[in-house]
């Protein structure tokens, strides 16, 4: 019986030594650490690229599900349009970081086609005029498609 104790005691000695040996090393192994550390509240691996899209209802990485504008004056400004699945919305990811995202919701208009805005707010209209999406602001073009993506 005391042969039987000594081998329990044994085996979870190891068990517990070889459970810190790997929590240790996942401490040390810094990509590992970063990537838990770099979930955002909605589960998303920012060093991986991915961010939450509310329109998508899903972490995403904008270069894949975002269509890319440029802005008209500005070379160092740019901007993501992510559209929800059934395309009722459109979220606008900026790439200034204190410009916080914005959803506008699609309307058609009297002419055919859509727009989408902010109801009773129409600072910022997304349109996909000449086959190219556009971002105008109080009747001022701010954003078009980036060349290369016009194409898609």
């Amino acid at each position: 019986m005391e042969f039987f104790l000594n081998w329990l005691f044994v085996l979870n000695f190891v068990k517990q030594k070889a459970i810190k040996k790997r929590k240790d090393e996942c401490k040390r192994n810094i990509y590992v650490l970063a990537m838990c550390r770099s979930k955002d509240k909605h589960g998303c691996i920012a060093s991986a690229g991915y961010t939450w899209s509310e329109a998508q209802k899903d972490c995403i990485r904008l270069w894949e599900k975002g269509v890319r504008m440029n802005a008209v004056d500005d070379a160092e400004k740019m901007l993501f349009l992510v559209f929800s699945p059934d395309s009722t919305q459109v979220e606008l990811f900026f790439s200034e970081e204190e410009m916080p995202n914005e959803i506008l919701e699609r309307r058609g208009l009297p002419a055919g086609g859509y727009v989408w805005n902010v109801e009773d707010d129409d600072t910022k209209n997304v349109r996909l005029e000449d086959g190219r999406w556009t971002v105008s602001q109080r009747g001022r073009l701010i954003y078009w498609q980036a060349e290369e993506a016009a194409g898609n």
